[in-house]
């Protein structure tokens, strides 16, 4: 069970945050707590414990791409060669058809 005395309100949270130089708005921290299920709502009211602040600091880790796995391309050479070939053939003016 949590204890209140380590609950914090959103607008705490940020001014720690911005005593260690990083700039978030409250808005900001709230919508992405919100997003996340990290924080605590009682009527108007909303804290965040210590269980919330690591996760949303946790879901704020950037995903690391795999640098082995080539990205799948959906153009294949084939595709590549349809295109070049149709560049190449020489335009052909369309006539208006004139009604009879």
């Amino acid at each position: 069970m949590h204890s209140f005395d380590d609950a914090i309100s959103p607008a705490v949270a940020v001014a720690m945050l911005q005593g260690q130089g990083i700039k978030i708005s409250e808005r900001t921290l709230r919508e992405r707590a919100r997003e996340l299920g990290a924080c605590r709502v009682i009527g108007k009211a909303m804290f965040l414990l210590p269980v919330d602040i690591e996760a949303i600091l946790e879901a704020s880790k950037p995903v690391r791409r795999s640098a082995s796995a080539p990205s799948a391309s959906a153009w294949s050479e084939a595709d590549s060669l349809a295109l070049y070939q149709r560049l190449r053939e020489p335009r052909k003016k369309r006539q208006a058809k004139l009604p009879d």
